[in-house]
């Protein structure tokens, strides 16, 4: 019975730390690259504080990036807005999503 809760206990801190984990902001070069898309794009620049405002955030949550990135990427680049250089396989890791997260809708969760 000990060894049953023991795992129960460990597959619990496993959930809580890989929810944390999801829920953590994503990391200093994807939220830079969100950054140039929206100074670039008045309809990025629109999603992002769409977003913001909706998940009560300071910052996009890892959990949500493929489908913000793939966003705000589409947006920008209807806007004219070129990918930095540097940015160029950031651009193409979310373009890779843009047919999964067509439209502009924001996250569910």
């Amino acid at each position: 019975m000990a060894a049953v809760l023991g795992v129960a206990a460990l597959l619990m801190a496993f959930r809580f730390w890989t929810d944390r984990q999801l829920d953590a902001p994503v990391a200093q070069n994807y939220a830079s690259f969100l950054d140039d898309l929206a100074n670039d794009s008045l309809q990025a620049r629109a999603y992002r504080a769409s977003y913001l405002h909706h998940f009560t955030r300071a910052t996009v949550a890892a959990r949500h990036f493929e489908q913000v990135c793939a966003t705000m990427l589409r947006m920008a680049e209807a806007d004219g807005a070129r990918v930095h250089d540097g940015a160029t396989a950031m651009a193409e890791g979310c373009r890779q999503h843009m047919r999964r997260y067509g439209g502009d809708a924001l996250p569910r969760d």
